[in-house]
């Protein structure tokens, strides 16, 4: 398999066990658009046999459905418990599609207050349903979804953040965001031909508490940073931060414990 840049695999290891398989291409001739489409539709076909649903409840078959592909997939498996589940969804669902654009006008609405404004704690709850009141957010920030953020006691957000919450994204009390940073749980796949669908899948992301990040540090899908951890400025975090050290640089690393 070609080696794929770090920031595309954004921390795979053991993160996306439901992720589908994405076979690369042949590239040792040209393909035309019939060649590619057909290629996609086969790939298509034989992932929708192959994901693995044993972290859902199984549904009850029937003898003469027991051996079918799909009989193990719960009927109720939606495109919205996909994208929680990460596994492979179509974003251009009319539920997902709904939630985008509540979430677009409420962060609208939030950026056109501050936190100097009567509405400012009326509009926050409104982008992030049951946001605790110790909670600072300092506008503009930006989110997919809202109900995906889970922000403890006395979180504080600075200028500017960006959390992309398909899958969610949970800050522990106490901890301490600066500005510019950007926290993704969306993936694109890896083969060009599936990032050609509205098709992607999205990956947790964990910060525990009494953390800080530096400005300008981005946090990628399926990533856990442990307690009380400092984020250098500028980092770029791939993989899991331990709890109690201080980490920078890009890909982000352990510079020394604090305990």
């Amino acid at each position: 398999m070609p080696a794929v840049p770090p920031l595309c695999i954004y921390n795979m290891k053991g993160k996306d066990k439901h992720q589908p398989p994405m076979p690369y291409p042949d590239t040792h001739s040209p393909l035309t658009e019939k060649d590619a489409t057909d290629q996609l539709e086969a790939r298509n076909m034989k992932e929708e046999q192959t994901f693995t649903t044993d972290f859902l409840p199984t549904t009850t078959t029937s003898d003469e459905t027991k051996d079918s592909p799909s009989a193990d997939i719960p009927e109720d498996l939606t495109e919205w418990k996909k994208m929680r589940s990460g596994m492979m969804y179509d974003w251009t669902d009319p539920v997902i599609d709904r939630s985008l654009k509540r979430s677009r006008l409420a962060c609208e609405r939030f950026n056109c207050s501050g936190i100097d404004h009567d509405d400012y704690r009326e509009t926050l709850e409104n982008m992030i349903p049951g946001v605790l009141q110790s909670v600072t957010i300092l506008p503009p920030f930006h989110c997919d979804h809202g109900n995906g953020l889970h922000l403890g006691e006395g979180v504080f957000v600075n200028y500017n953040a960006m959390f992309l919450d398909a899958a969610d994204i949970t800050i522990g009390s106490h901890t301490l965001i600066g500005p510019n940073c950007s926290l993704y749980t969306p993936q694109h796949p890896i083969d060009y031909l599936q990032r050609r669908q509205t098709i992607e899948s999205a990956h947790p992301i964990k910060i525990g508490a009494d953390c800080w990040l530096g400005g300008n540090v981005t946090v990628c899908p399926g990533v856990t940073i442990g307690d009380r951890t400092v984020i250098g400025a500028g980092s770029v975090v791939t993989h899991d931060i331990p709890s109690d050290c201080m980490a920078a640089g890009n890909p982000c690393k352990v510079i020394r414990k604090l305990r």
